[in-house]
Formats: structure tokens, sequence, C-alpha cells
């Protein structure tokens, strides 16, 4: 493929490696330095994975260039970043060679051509600005708005838990251009007892916002559900039941926005108005917002494909919002190979 960077395996200790190679842990090295790796990180036993990388380079296994091969790449890198003068951090600069504004730019930018429209009814976005200026949320104290809310625009943000900044930023971008839209946290834990207002806001709301955090976690275990193991990427039961209620009350007054996983949209096909931000970063939290209401164009393609919903490469392409905006092709509009331009 031609790539000249530095290629690291995954963790060697994983159990589905450990026990293809149980009788002689220290191959798993060895094989996956043959494989075209050059950096192999967590053996289950460094002191046999060293001693069988040694023996294969001894033996003529493993030769002595394409040993050399993966060892100059790693002192090339380490060279370029001047770790063989100075090896450790200096706090003191961290300031100026972190998140620079041309960083968050080029993040931002990255973010807003990453979002992709897959269902579109075209009823709903853009979402019309209330006349606050993008980016200049209301001044108030913390948990004191200034601003009553209406059920005008309700946003409803399921997370994986209510206390993380999950969905954070994406209601100070809503706020800072609707700044009485309601926005409601739901994770699994409270997802049941919310029903009841959750539905009657969504009820009484011009358009609706569902944006679903549902992102890889480390650690997180397999979850049992009707006798098999489920997606750990997959809402949770009471989200998930709680966005069907949502959909089958305003279906065609919501957006559905995937901050994560693309494949949310499999598991509730009333989805009417769908967009993949593919991330939860506040970047692309910022991203999605600027996008449901018409700031910046929709360009983004399907990097993968969603089994019976659309194929790789595919989208719905948005302008950015004129004046006065109609919606194309007058209706209802789902992905199609038709849609997109070569």
């Amino acid at each position: 493929m031609g790539f000249k960077g530095i290629v690291v395996t995954d963790a060697l200790d994983m159990a589905g490696l450990t026990r293809l190679y149980a009788n002689d842990i220290g191959r798993a090295a060895v094989e996956s330095f043959k494989a075209g790796n050059d950096v192999l990180i967590i053996p289950a036993d460094l002191d046999a994975s060293y001693r069988a990388m040694v023996q294969a380079v001894r033996s003529g296994e493993i030769s002595r260039p394409r040993l050399d091969e993966s060892v100059l790449k790693i002192l090339e890198l380490k060279a370029s970043l001047g770790l063989n003068k100075a090896r450790l951090v200096d706090p003191a600069q961290l300031s100026s060679l972190i998140a620079k504004p041309e960083n968050l730019a080029v993040g931002q930018r990255i973010a807003d051509e990453a979002i992709t429209l897959v269902r579109d009814n075209g009823k709903v976005i853009p979402l019309q600005n209330s006349g606050a200026s993008p980016g200049t949320p209301q001044a108030g104290l913390p948990y004191q708005s200034l601003t009553e809310t209406t059920n005008r625009l309700v946003a409803v943000i399921f997370s994986e838990d209510m206390r993380t900044d999950s969905g954070r930023m994406l209601e100070r971008q809503i706020l800072a251009r609707v700044p009485d839209a309601r926005v409601i946290y739901v994770d699994a834990r409270s997802a049941t007892g919310m029903k009841a207002p959750v539905l009657e806001a969504v009820e009484a709301a011009e358009r609706v916002i569902a944006a679903v955090y549902v992102v890889p976690t480390a650690g997180k275990a397999m979850r049992a559900a009707g006798g098999g193991l489920t997606n750990t990427v997959a809402m949770d039961d009471a989200t998930g039941s709680l966005l069907s209620a949502i959909l089958d009350h305003a279906a065609s007054r919501t957006v559905v926005l995937a901050m994560g996983n693309p494949y949310v949209v499999q598991d509730f096909p009333a989805i009417q108005n769908y967009l993949c931000a593919f991330s939860n970063a506040s970047v692309s939290e910022t991203a999605v917002v600027k996008a449901i209401f018409g700031e910046i164009p929709i360009a983004g393609r399907l990097p993968v494909t969603i089994p019976g919903i659309a194929s790789r490469g595919e989208s719905l392409e948005r302008p950015t919002r004129p004046i006065s905006f109609q919606p194309s092709s007058g209706g209802s509009s789902h992905v199609q190979p038709k849609d997109v331009q070569p």
C-alpha cells in the first residue's frame, strides 16, 4: 500500500491471540513482526517474546535487513522529534505547542467536512435561527438560565452517563442559536422515568433534535439481550425505547444525530432525518449544529456501508442555507445511488 510510517500492533495479550499461541506464547511476537508490524506492544509474556524474537533472527527466520528496517524507522521518528537530545517533556511549553488556534481550526474543518446526511424528509433541515448570533451564548449564572425555555425546539441528548461531558458543547451551540430551546439529558438510568415529560415536550415541539452519543468504550463489557450478546456501541434498552417512542410521536419533525456510531439508524427504521457526525468531540458537536442550521454545506460521504440503509460513498448533499430555503426535490429523500456524484 506504500505506507511509510510505523505499524503498531494492538495489545498482544488479547485472549484471541494468547489462546492461539497458548503452547508457545513467544511465537505471537514473531508472527506479528513477520506480518509487517514494526512495534509489538503489551506481549502476554515479555521475556518469552524477547527470546522468541532473538531466536527467530539468529535462525534466519527473520532477516537482519527486515529487523533493521523497523529499527531504523523507529529511530528516525524519534530523531525527528528530538528525542535523541531531549527525552523529557517540558510542561511549561505545552500551552504553546498543543491546541494552537491553527490546530483547532484544522480539527474544526475536518469535523465540518465529515458531517454526512443519510436521510432527509425535507421538513426539518435546516433549522431556523431565532435571532441569537451563533457562538455567543446567553449570559447567565451556572444552573440559572435567564431565558425561559419553550417547546418550540426540543433537544434530547442520549448519553451513556448524564454526568459526562457528552452533549455539553452541543447544548451551548444550540442555545447560541435558539436561546429558548429546551435541552433534556437522558441516560440508561433516567430514560424510563423521564419518558412522560420527554414525550410531553416532544408532542408540543415544532422541531426535535435527538442526539445519540453511542461511542466505542475501551473495557466496556458486551451485554446480554434476548439470550445473546449485544454490540457495545448499541443503544441501551431504556434509551432505545425512549428514542422509539419519540419517533412514534414525531418522526417527521425529528432529526437524529449519530454522535459516534453511524449504524444507530439500523435499529430505528422510523428515522426520517439522519445525520452522522462520527464523533463526540467538541468540534463534531459544533459542526453538526452548524450543519442542521444550514450554516455550512453538508457534503460528507459515508465511509462505510450501513446494511439496508445506504452504501459506502453515498450521501445527500445540501448547500449552505440561502435566504429563502426550498427543500430539494420538494419532499422526502433517502440516500440513493443517484445522489452520489462521481
